[in-house]
């Protein structure tokens, strides 16, 4: 069986796409493992942000599994306020484990993915990436990160056989809202669910797509704006400043 990789296992759309998935060997990498029993029985407990500790769970994972053929940064953080009300430690700790965090793990199993001349990364980002809105400055400026880094990384590897895809969701129906449930009620329709996107990403294991950005609205919005980004930001300003 092949090796995935998946951090932020506890996350609904982790769950959905280890359950979804078939013929792959499920290494899961969460901060709470609690919950995972049943679900795969290569559980990792770990604090994404502390990266000394995150180094030395890749490489266990490593030492036992070898290479590693799909790995899937799905862990991902976000708070949203103005951005006078953030800290600075507000800003590190959103930074650590949707950029830094992201980077470690990718830094850990790339090397053997190389060698094998064979693997996938999948960097789950954020429309955000594209079309940032009031009260997501710190979050939208990390799925930036998340997509430039994987933009620039996928040339790097090009040669190497190496795919990165980059899934760029709009509003999904998780638990991530859990500290403002208002916001889903507003977007309604928008939303999409866990399993949707799951299954996307499960449909795409093998092909060489390099960006999914869903949903399909959101997709004609975010062409829209990189052809008219004044008059998208006037209409963002009415219509999706809902957080």
């Amino acid at each position: 069986m092949k090796n995935m990789v998946i951090t932020g296992a506890n996350g609904d759309i982790a769950r959905e796409i280890a359950r979804q998935v078939k013929g792959y060997k499920l290494i899961l990498m969460s901060r709470d493992i609690s919950d995972l029993s049943g679900v795969s029985d290569y559980l990792y407990q770990v604090d994404l942000s502390n990266e000394a500790a995150l180094v030395a769970t890749c490489k266990q994972i490593s030492s036992k599994f070898g290479s590693i053929d799909i790995l899937i940064n799905n862990a991902g953080y976000g708070e949203f306020r103005d951005f006078l009300a953030y800290s600075s430690d507000d800003i590190r700790k959103i930074f650590e484990v949707n950029v830094f965090a992201l980077m470690t793990v990718t830094s850990a199993f790339l090397p053997d993915m190389i060698h094998k001349r064979t693997g996938k990364i999948i960097n789950i980002a954020s429309i955000a990436s594209y079309m940032a809105t009031a009260k997501s400055t710190s979050y939208a400026a990390s799925k930036f990160a998340v997509r430039g880094f994987s933009d620039a990384l996928r040339q790097e590897v090009f040669d190497d056989n190496i795919k990165i895809l980059v899934v760029n969701t709009g509003p999904v129906v998780t638990k991530f809202h859990q500290a403002n449930p208002g916001y889903l009620e507003k977007v309604g329709r928008h939303a999409v669910s866990a399993g949707f996107v799951a299954k996307k990403i499960v449909a795409n294991l093998n092909t060489n797509k390099r960006e999914l950005n869903l949903p399909w609205q959101l997709n004609i919005a975010r062409l829209f704006a990189t052809l008219f980004p004044v008059l998208t930001e006037s209409m963002t300003r009415r219509f999706f400043n809902l957080k």
